[in-house]
């Protein structure tokens, strides 16, 4: 298993010393499993948001799995995403509304 390169807002993160997989905050404990890799996230809604977010990105590649991530924005704004595996890109628009819900979903680029 290779680990997942997880990049918010410029930082590296996806562990308790580097920051929240889908924020980047550093408070909180939450832990979820994500393609066989602990990842740390600050709290239950970032990691059912980075869970959502995913399994939507998956409905538009062909393999599952991620060697980098790289996540800019934030909740009111929404985040750009580029999702890098291999040589495959995917690059899109993330919004969430209450309750981790997608609240929109856009690609930009493959």
């Amino acid at each position: 298993m290779s680990e997942v390169n997880i990049v918010v807002n410029g930082r590296e993160a996806g562990s308790k010393s580097k920051g929240c997989a889908l924020c980047g905050a550093t408070w909180g404990d939450y832990h979820a499993d994500f393609l066989g890799e602990d990842l740390f996230f600050c709290c239950d809604i970032c990691a059912a948001e980075f869970m959502n977010m995913m399994d939507e990105a998956f409905k538009h590649t062909a393999r599952h799995n991620v060697d980098e991530l790289h996540i800019d924005g934030n909740y009111q704004l929404g985040r750009n995403v580029l999702l890098k595996n291999g040589e495959d890109r995917l690059r899109f628009y993330v919004k969430f509304g209450p309750g981790a819900v997608i609240k929109e979903f856009k690609i930009t680029d493959k």
